[in-house]
């Protein structure tokens, strides 16, 4: 699993951009939890050999041991399951944040919105989106060099949808 994914596509006329931002992950769940199973099945083979060698009092730790390890791997999963997507069309710039909280959502209207990224490559500050006051942090999970990136092509795809489009007009 990417930890940017970056999608664009044409429908009924309309551009749509796409980026998927995920945290990254040493495993993912199928493979931690493939891991849980057979280190359970090694410590249940070793439970079973030191009870028939007549350390039985023994089990007891194996088991909490065991347990331990399992919700240690199911909170590192749990935790890491956090996704954000900005979504930039031509009339707005959506930004979703689903994650163990909840999910929720913020909209900004595309022509002003700003990106703002006062970092580099090697020094990591907030990627923000901003749009007449408001603002949204995105990618607090990734590095230096992938905000930096992220930051180019979010401001890139800004730019050019300012070049196709008109400013709406002022509400008063």
């Amino acid at each position: 699993m990417q930890t940017i994914d970056i999608t664009e596509r044409d429908e009924n006329g309309l551009h749509a951009f796409l980026m998927t931002l995920r945290p990254r992950r040493s495993a993912d769940p199928r493979v931690a939890y493939g891991f849980c199973g057979v280190l359970g099945f090694i410590w249940f083979c070793a439970a079973i050999f030191i009870s028939w060698m007549g350390g039985w009092p023994v089990i007891g730790f194996f088991g909490l041991e065991f347990v331990f390890i399992a919700c240690m791997v199911h909170i590192f999963i749990r935790r890491t399951e956090v996704v954000e997507t900005v979504e930039i069309t031509q009339q707005y710039v959506t930004v979703k944040r689903r994650d163990l909280a909840g999910e929720d959502s913020q909209t900004f209207p595309a022509y002003w919105a700003q990106i703002h990224y006062s970092g580099s490559a090697s020094t990591a500050r907030a990627l923000e989106i901003r749009s007449h006051g408001d603002a949204v942090e995105i990618g607090k999970f990734l590095s230096a060099s992938e905000k930096n990136r992220t930051a180019s092509v979010l401001d890139d795809v800004l730019h050019r949808l300012r070049h196709v489009t008109t400013p709406p007009p002022e509400t008063a």
